[in-house]
């Protein structure tokens, strides 16, 4: 019965001495740190939220063990944070590509129908009752105006914020079309 007892506690020891005589994981480390960085710059909080608190725990674990000398473990949790910082960045880039595309084609919808609409409003303003013309002329400087905001949150990289942005542009667009058609055709304005 001893002899069974050996192996084990020389595995026991033997596992525990190479954990205490691990080298820090300098290298594991940099090399999470630099993948958290690449899934911060894809938005992965925002857009990969489960990802990205799994590689946080993971982190957290790792950053714990290596302040507790523990590097044998610190470095498997580094590789596990490494690993799904990467899954995060990669999901969260999918997700904000496809977010982006989405905004870019409301976008050209916008400039599009935006330019019709000033056409139109320019070739009817002769006919416009004053009021409707004053109305159509102050929802163009909404318009406008979310339109800067468009671009400043595409600019800034905030994509949630300017596909919302879009969406309300668009509808402000549609409602200014709404409006000068039924001034044209002499219908009365909807409050």
């Amino acid at each position: 019965m001893k002899h069974a007892r050996m192996p084990s506690t020389l595995l026991g020891f033997s596992l525990f001495f190479l954990g205490a005589c691990s080298s820090k994981p300098d290298e594991q480390m940099s090399l999470a740190q630099k993948a958290m960085e690449q899934a911060k710059e894809q938005h992965a909080a925002e857009f990969a939220s489960s990802e990205w608190k799994s590689a946080e725990q993971a982190w957290d674990q790792a950053k714990q063990l290596y302040a507790k000398e523990r590097y044998g473990e610190a470095g498997s949790a580094l590789l596990t944070a490494k690993s799904r910082f990467e899954k995060a960045r990669t999901v969260a880039k999918s997700k904000r590509d496809a977010v982006l595309r989405d905004v870019e084609n409301m976008r050209k919808t916008i400039d599009l129908r935006y330019q019709s609409l000033k056409s139109n409003l320019s070739t009817a303003a002769a006919r416009l009752p004053s009021d409707r013309k004053k109305s159509l002329e102050e929802s163009c400087k909404d318009i406008d105006k979310a339109i800067d905001k468009l671009k400043g949150d595409l600019e800034q990289g905030d994509y949630t914020a300017a596909k919302t942005t879009a969406q309300v542009t668009m509808r402000q667009v549609y409602d200014a079309e709404k409006e000068l058609e039924q001034a044209v055709s002499g219908k009365k304005k909807r409050s």
